[in-house]
């Protein structure tokens, strides 16, 4: 005995009744979620503005990611495009740097001393020229003195004369009173310039500021004398000008400053006019 299983015939039939209204379904819904088109399929599917909406924001989203994607591909070609000009622009540089470089590797090497070669300007006129018959003195004396300086003149030293001090008369004349120390001694019989030797230490104690003399001895002072107590004769001396007593002439005399321009402690003093003794 055949047994026939009654639920599959109404469940086909079910299923295929499905079928059509499925689809009215979704023509409905790709015609804006009309409930009338689903019904004239033959079954009434209620549907909402909600699903047409959402359906809508699918739609739109999915255009935007094609764009999106169609979009990229032209933004790669952009950057690419601005990376090959930055690399031109670079390379240009390079090799203007690289040109700069050599052109200046060309030029001249400086002088030693640092300053560019003379540049020499073409002569605009001609030379003067000069008549067979004249006289061609004056010109040359002329182009000598355009392109050189006047001579300088020797300086001469026979207008001017070395100020030697004042060591005063070979024989001055003293008073009683008048004390002198004398600084040192030159005898004319040992054959050497006496009166020489005298002035020029006379002189050197002047510029010193020492108030100094040079006088020659002929027997003319009775208060310089020799060791026989006779007036000195044949000699030159150099004494510090007359004092008024014979301490202050002895202490003029060792005194430091006059020591430092010739030293000579012994510093003997006389009354020149006075008798020794």
């Amino acid at each position: 005995m055949t047994h026939v299983d009654d639920r599959k015939g109404p469940t086909r039939a079910k299923r295929s009744a499905g079928r059509p209204a499925n689809r009215a379904n979704a023509r409905a819904l790709n015609h804006g979620g009309d409930s009338r088109v689903t019904a004239r399929a033959g079954r009434a599917v209620p549907t909402k503005d909600i699903a047409a909406s959402q359906f809508e924001r699918e739609l739109d989203s999915a255009e935007r990611l094609a764009a999106g994607k169609r979009a990229a591909p032209r933004q790669k070609a952009v950057r690419s495009r601005t990376a090959v000009v930055a690399v031109i622009v670079a390379g240009a540089a390079i090799v203007a740097t690289f040109a700069y470089i050599l052109t200046n590797g060309s030029s001249p090497a400086p002088q030693a001393g640092g300053n560019p070669p003379p540049v020499l300007a073409p002569q605009t006129t001609a030379p003067p020229t000069t008549d067979a018959g004249a006289n061609p003195a004056p010109a040359a004396v002329n182009t000598v003195k355009a392109d050189r300086k006047p001579p300088v003149a020797p300086q001469t030293t026979a207008g001017r004369t070395s100020a030697t001090p004042n060591t005063g008369p070979a024989s001055p004349v003293f008073r009683r009173g008048q004390w002198i120390s004398v600084v040192d001694t030159y005898s004319t019989d040992a054959g050497m310039n006496a009166d020489q030797l005298a002035k020029g230490l006379a002189g050197k104690l002047i510029a010193a500021g020492i108030p100094a003399r040079a006088m020659m001895l002929d027997g003319q002072y009775p208060g310089i004398a020799n060791s026989t107590l006779q007036p000195q004769s044949d000699a030159w001396v150099v004494y510090l000008a007359p004092l008024s007593t014979a301490e202050a002439a002895l202490k003029l005399c060792q005194a430091p400053k006059t020591q430092a321009a010739h030293s000579n402690l012994a510093c003997p003093t006389y009354e020149p006019a006075a008798k020794a003794g």
